[in-house]
């Protein structure tokens, strides 16, 4: 089995996957109990909150631990966009945060989207035309989970900061990550999302870090529990098995990086010979996603590839139900290469004979394709 879509979701970590049951049985005491085993896991909870916030040199922000981070997304959005303020959002968001942008609009906000450039990054001529005294909120993806487009936020926050000095700047880093660096600060973002099922922790487990003293609102009402905003007893397990998959991620960045690298590197030279269209940039999008258009439907090809058990994608899962792909149109692509998309996405257990098996499927499933008469010319 051959499985190129990290992108989707990736295998938990064994040690991971073991430390949390382990945890689970030992320590199943309820963090809010005032005993001393409930203080203990408490403490735990806290102490994941330090590392995270410490890997992305985030002192000065604070940390909720959320059910996913389409849940973060959500709790961003409804807690900082203010009903008197534009709303600017990245033409390529994941669907969590279009779908709610969208959602806001029917309601009566001002909210306006921004575009793409053709490599699938924020148009910043498009943001500058935008950004006025009036904005409010701003949400930009740091790596798209389409294309693997990476934006340069730091440059962007500046933008944005210079013409909307008191405008609240979110960024969607779920694939980012742990995958590039990070450092809240340099970025100069107001909140950050992030995930643990694609780093290989467990699902279920999101973050959202955010600069102390914004006015964030109660998501989930009860008990009080992750600082008021969201209620319910916490995911400790979770919790700590997400934050060991970080670190096992860190220490590792750059070796998994230039991996990936190597990884679409060999893929796309191996494909030199195939007719396709490459949907980002080779040298400066993410590694880990390869965004590839053929000229015949990729739901066809991604089921002809399952029966040979090689698994990728046509796009984000999140929005498998929606028709079309939205990002890639927004990048100016015609209907042929929204129709004929593929998504190829890298971790570090992947390997460098997985590719090469890969493109020589590829190529004789291209060909039967063409011999079955649906390859569109």
């Amino acid at each position: 089995m051959i499985y190129f879509d990290n992108a989707s979701t990736t295998k938990i970590f064994k040690d991971v996957a073991e430390f949390m049951c382990d945890y689970s049985q030992e320590n199943f005491y309820n963090p809010s109990g005032i005993y001393s085993k409930s203080i203990k896991v408490f403490n735990d909870l806290e102490n994941c909150r330090n590392k995270l916030r410490g890997y992305l040199g985030a002192d000065d922000y604070q940390v909720i631990f959320t059910a996913s981070a389409t849940e973060a997304n959500n709790i961003a959005l409804d807690s900082f966009v203010q009903k008197n303020k534009k709303v600017l959002i990245g033409g390529g968001e994941h669907s969590s945060i279009y779908e709610t942008a969208q959602h806001l609009r029917q309601q009566g906000f001002d909210v306006v989207f921004l575009h793409l450039t053709t490599e699938g990054k924020i148009d910043i001529e498009d943001l500058k035309n935008k950004l006025d005294d009036t904005v409010g909120f701003v949400s930009i993806m740091h790596v798209n989970n389409e294309t693997g487009a990476i934006n340069d936020i730091a440059n962007l926050t500046k933008i944005v900061k210079s013409k909307a000095k008191n405008a609240i700047f979110h960024c969607d880093g779920v694939q980012a990550f742990c995958k590039i660096n990070t450092n809240l600060k340099h970025l100069g973002v107001d909140a950050y999302t992030v995930s643990s099922h694609k780093i290989h922790g467990p699902r279920g487990i999101g973050a959202l870090i955010f600069r102390k003293g914004l006015p964030i609102k109660t998501f989930v009402f009860g008990g009080g529990q992750e600082q008021n905003i969201r209620s319910g007893t916490e995911n400790v397990a979770g919790v700590m098995a997400f934050v060991m998959a970080m670190e096992k991620m860190q220490k590792n960045l750059k070796a998994n990086f230039d991996h990936a690298r190597t990884l679409k590197t060999r893929l796309l030279q191996n494909l030199t010979d195939t007719d396709f269209v490459l949907n980002g940039n080779e040298e400066n999008d993410s590694p880990y996603i390869v965004s590839l258009s053929f000229k015949t439907k990729g739901e066809v090809l991604l089921h002809m590839l399952e029966e040979e058990e090689i698994f990728v994608s046509t796009g984000s899962s999140c929005n498998s139900k929606h028709k079309g792909n939205r990002v890639l149109t927004e990048m100016g692509k015609d209907k042929t290469s929204t129709d004929g998309n593929i998504r190829i996405s890298f971790c570090e257990d992947n390997t460098e004979d997985e590719v090469d098996i890969f493109c020589k499927v590829l190529k004789e499933k291209l060909e039967k394709i063409k011999g079955l008469n649906i390859w569109k010319k």
